[in-house]
C-alpha cells in the first residue's frame, strides 16, 4: 500500500513536470506539498525504523492527523522484531509496548492540543 502511494505520488509529480510549458516548468517540477508529505510518510513506513515511526506518529497525532499517526504506530506494534528504546524520561521499553500504548492514547484522544503540556 505504501509503495503504491509512493509510486502514485511520483507519477503525479512527473506528469505535472512533463506537461508544463517551458516558461512554468520550475513551478510544476517540484511535487506539491501534499504529494511530498505522502511520499515522506510512505518512505518512513517502508523503512520500518521504530524510532522514526513512533516519533512521527506522535507528531501527527498532536497535529490531529490520526490516520497517519495510527499507520505509524500500527507498523511498530505489528513488527515481529522487538527493539529496546530509551524513552524521554530515560527508562527503557519494548518498541511494540510503546506502540500499543500510543495506539491506546490515540483512541482515548490523549494527543489533543489541550491535553499536551505547552513549552514556554
Amino acid at each position: 500500500m505504501a509503495i503504491a502511494t509512493l509510486l502514485a505520488g511520483l507519477l503525479m509529480a512527473g506528469t505535472a513536470a512533463t506537461n508544463a510549458g517551458a516558461a512554468d516548468y520550475k513551478a510544476n517540477a517540484a511535487p506539491q506539498p501534499a504529494v511530498a508529505d505522502e511520499i515522506e510518510v510512505a518512505a518512513i513506513i517502508d523503512n520500518g525504523d521504530p524510532v522514526q515511526l513512533l516519533n512521527r506518529g506522535v507528531e501527527y497525532a498532536r497535529q490531529g492527523d490520526t490516520d497517519k499517526a495510527r499507520a505509524m504506530f500500527t507498523r511498530v506494534a505489528d513488527n515481529r522484531m522487538r527493539y529496546q528504546m530509551e524513552t524521554a524520561d530515560g527508562s527503557w521499553a519494548d518498541s511494540r509496548v510503546l506502540a500499543r500504548k500510543a495506539l491506546g492514547m490515540l483512541d482515548r484522544g490523549e494527543f489533543t492540543a489541550s491535553r499536551m503540556a505547552k513549552a514556554d
